[in-house]
């Protein structure tokens, strides 16, 4: 009676351990197209990433690889769970020169049998340094430091469905403290995304932001919905990615805004980011 006890209570504990056994690497990196991923770093691994992006194709190549954006940064895993970056961004959309800042929270683990998901909150900060605009309609025509900031705020979701495919959902929100006239303070997306693990070494990824209003027309310019395609190489060191996508930069407050172009007329543009992990 003892043993048949004893066996029943190392069998549930058995599965007990099982069931809350963590899932991980459902992305290959802590990015995905131009935004974030549910992923944070280990405790004191620190990521050195670099990201460019081209001139869009729908003039040709006429001005492709003469306009540029890039942006540079580095995150620093605090703990497992809690992430931190610092990045500066120049050359995409009204925000020519932009000072980033972010903390990024793991608040739930994906499980085998357990927590069904990976649920990751961010927020962001950016400045912009740039000069202001003496066109008062502008969205950098800036008359108190204070405009200078926007605000991002998301809910990251995402789920491994198996080894190779994973998906994601980003309840988004903004606020500029400034923007052209006309336009709105404060608006809402929704992301979505997903990786397909080809190899070991490739995985194609694909990203997409719906703003809401969608499709909104300031002073005549049309903005619209982000569409991002990438490519991902996983050398091991570090991930490489290339990008093909119809919006600029790489931060919220310039490829969320000022998507000014579309697929549909040649509007994307090449590019490409990769990050560099060391250990502290």
């Amino acid at each position: 009676m003892l043993k048949s006890i004893l066996l029943i209570i190392t069998v549930c504990f058995s599965l007990t351990v099982l069931a809350q056994e963590k899932v991980y690497n459902t992305f290959n990196t802590t990015r995905l197209g131009n935004g974030h991923t549910t992923e944070t770093l280990w405790k004191r691994e620190l990521d050195l990433f670099f990201g460019h992006k081209f001139g869009d194709y729908s003039n040709g190549l006429k001005n492709t690889f003469y306009t540029t954006d890039v942006s540079f940064g580095a995150d620093y895993g605090i703990t497992n769970n809690l992430l931190t970056g610092f990045s500066i961004s120049k050359g995409a959309g009204p925000y020519r020169e932009l000072v980033n800042g972010f903390f990024k929270y793991k608040v739930m683990q994906q499980e085998k049998g357990g927590n069904p998901v990976n649920i990751t909150l961010l927020a962001n900060a950016s400045y912009s340094t740039m000069e202001a605009s003496s066109d008062s309609t502008s969205p950098v025509s800036f008359q108190k430091d204070v405009h200078r900031l926007a605000y991002t705020f998301q809910a990251l979701i995402s789920k491994k469905l198996n080894d190779r495919f994973s998906v994601q959902v980003v309840p988004t929100l903004m606020h500029r403290n400034y923007v052209a006239f006309e336009d709105v303070n404060t608006m809402g997306s929704i992301g979505f995304g997903a990786r397909v693990q080809i190899n070991k070494v490739l995985a194609f990824t694909t990203e997409y932001y719906l703003n809401l209003p969608n499709s909104r027309s300031v002073l005549g310019q049309t903005y619209y919905d982000p569409l991002t395609l990438g490519l991902e190489f996983n050398t091991g060191g570090h991930v490489f990615r290339i990008l093909f996508s119809n919006s600029p930069g790489f931060t919220e407050s310039q490829y969320l805004p000022y998507t000014n172009s579309t697929w549909e007329n040649g509007g994307f543009r090449l590019g490409f980011a990769f990050g560099r992990l060391f250990k502290m």
